[in-house]
């Protein structure tokens, strides 16, 4: 049994392939294995070129809940019907040096968590740069106290996310929506209100597994951003999908002169598999091939 399969290389040079056997194509998730059987096939693999960095981009519209996956859609209604018999409020206000005072430590903690984290100067890159456009902050509060908050710019016809750090769970309510979930409803509300054409969801390095977790990546997709190259440009490097051992989500290059990234790769074991090859059903924003190692 022979099976080709073509991974698309969106880099505009040549590539470098090798012929592998695989022990199992599942066409349901688009996914196949690298390895040994009674049986094997023939399949071509790429070096992936992909850029270093990549922003997202969401569209905003008069309906906040637009862009959002149908779980999301459900539990943010329900979380609107219970948020008044809760002790959750937010306020959004003005940067100020006491905020980012605050935040700063819950930001350094969550972030340090992270491997190959990098840390930024809060205040270096808001308040003390030069800048024609102003910073606010979305801080998210349980029974009065504050948990998490989105440091944003509104420039032009954009909101543009600078710091955006929530825990995963609420300390002291049962909500459907979680923290995280129910501060970007608030924020597209927001951007709606105030007519911006567009939300950046900020900045990330490329790939996910290494940079940042999957999860974050996931969740961008699934309240409805796409991907873009930064300024339409970026630094590029390459990665073989073979010798990979890690769980990683990289996005590959797009084509030359297009900005927009449609083309991802996921390559995960088994246990990981079960965790993210949901990433399947933002098909619409990104195609996703998934590499299931052994």
């Amino acid at each position: 049994m022979i099976l080709e399969y073509t991974s698309r290389l969106y880099s505009g040079t040549s590539s470098l392939t090798r012929l592998v056997s695989i022990t199992h194509f599942d066409t349901k998730h688009n996914s196949y294995t690298i390895g040994k059987s009674a049986w094997s096939a023939m399949i071509w693999v790429m070096i992936i070129q992909y850029p270093t960095s990549h922003t997202w981009v969401k569209s905003v519209v008069a309906d906040p809940l637009t862009g959002f996956g149908k779980n999301h859609t459900v539990r943010i209604k329900n979380t609107l019907k219970k948020i008044t018999e809760s002790n959750v409020t937010y306020r959004i206000e003005p940067l100020t040096p006491a905020i980012i005072d605050w935040f700063t430590p819950l930001y350094t903690e969550m972030v340090g968590e992270k491997s190959n984290a990098k840390i930024s100067d809060i205040y270096t890159s808001t308040l003390g740069k030069e800048a024609n456009y102003p910073y606010n902050a979305l801080i998210l509060l349980e029974a009065g106290i504050p948990i998490g908050a989105t440091i944003f710019s509104e420039r032009k016809d954009t909101l543009s996310f600078a710091y955006r750090i929530y825990p995963n769970h609420w300390q002291h309510n049962s909500l459907p929506a979680g923290p995280s979930l129910y501060a970007e409803y608030i924020i597209n509300d927001y951007a709606s209100q105030k007519q911006f054409a567009k939300i950046s969801h900020g900045k990330d390095r490329n790939p996910y597994g290494y940079n940042a977790g999957i999860g974050l990546a996931l969740f961008k997709l699934s309240v409805g951003c796409s991907i873009y190259l930064p300024n339409g440009q970026s630094d590029t490097a390459s990665i073989d999908l073979d010798a990979v051992t890690d769980d990683i989500l990289v996005f590959a290059y797009p084509q030359a002169d297009i900005k927009q990234i449609s083309q991802a790769y996921l390559c995960v074991g088994h246990a990981a598999y079960e965790k993210y090859h949901s990433i399947t059903k933002y098909d619409h924003l990104v195609h996703t091939t998934i590499r299931l190692r052994d």
